[in-house]
């Protein structure tokens, strides 16, 4: 699957265009439109990754590891000092991972080089059953590791979960919103996540807006969400260079495999 980038646009407009394509994108199929997407309140359970994903035992943590950092080269990933993942691509997502719960030291340095010379160099603290997205975001100067833990505690039969991760450097916070209605998430910044909402399983019309205001920026019908599905949404490359683009990666709550398409 293949994501637009956007060329020769304003700050503004090409991050409207942006959430716009990612939501396409992803979501894809048009059907009658739902007017209604007020969320359901999340849980506060965040449900065994081992069964939700199919991995690993009982007692594990989950773990994804994502490329989103514009500038940097493919990396290698190093968990405890002994090389996990090579050669993860800008635009890349590894597939999930169980590894004992508690602290571990995952270090990301340029593929073909040493732990010792890694760009990024932190202690994660892992609890048992929980899953976490780990992405290296900002530019190669200001390099950092963000992490995210995904909610993927069971959902109804009819129920989706969603989420946007705000990982492009230089581009402006905006809102998405139901068409007419409530904000779903509300001035995303980079290099935040937004809250995860879930919804019943449709198809929905919303509208990017200026972040913080009602002026839309872009409508957006048609957006369809898959029943027993999370997703998270990344956002990223660059609006000053015109390599924008999205990485969208939906996991099941059911012992389904994660979807990751490389970016374009």
């Amino acid at each position: 699957m293949r994501f637009p980038r956007f060329r020769g646009l304003g700050t503004l407009g090409a991050s409207a265009l942006l959430i716009a394509a990612l939501m396409a994108a992803l979501f894809g199929g048009l059907r009658a439109s739902a007017q209604d997407a007020t969320p359901s309140p999340e849980t506060t359970d965040m449900g065994v990754c081992t069964e939700a994903l199919g991995i690993g035992e009982a007692g594990n943590a989950c773990v994804t590891v994502i490329h989103a950092s514009p500038d940097a080269p493919a990396v290698d990933v190093y968990v405890d000092g002994t090389l996990a993942l090579e050669n993860l691509a800008f635009g890349a997502a590894s597939g999930w991972v169980a590894l004992p719960a508690g602290e571990h030291q995952v270090q990301v340095s340029a593929t073909g080089t040493p732990a010792d010379q890694a760009v990024i160099d932190a202690t994660l603290a892992l609890e048992d059953d929980a899953a976490y997205e780990v992405a290296a975001v900002g530019l190669v100067a200001e390099i950092t590791a963000a992490v995210n833990q995904v909610n993927l505690s069971e959902l109804g039969d009819e129920e989706a979960r969603v989420r946007v991760v705000h990982a492009s450097p230089d581009a402006p916070a905006v809102d998405i919103a139901v068409t007419d209605g409530d904000v779903l998430f509300a001035e995303l910044p980079f290099p935040k996540a937004s809250g995860t909402i879930t919804v019943p399983a449709d198809t929905y019309d919303l509208e990017v807006r200026v972040a913080g205001t009602t002026d839309v920026a872009l409508p957006l019908a048609g957006v369809e969400l898959e029943a027993g599905m999370v997703y998270s949404v990344y956002a990223i490359g660059l609006v000053g260079d015109g390599s924008l683009t999205v990485l969208p990666i939906a996991s099941s709550t059911t012992g389904g495999e994660m979807a990751t398409p490389a970016a374009a």
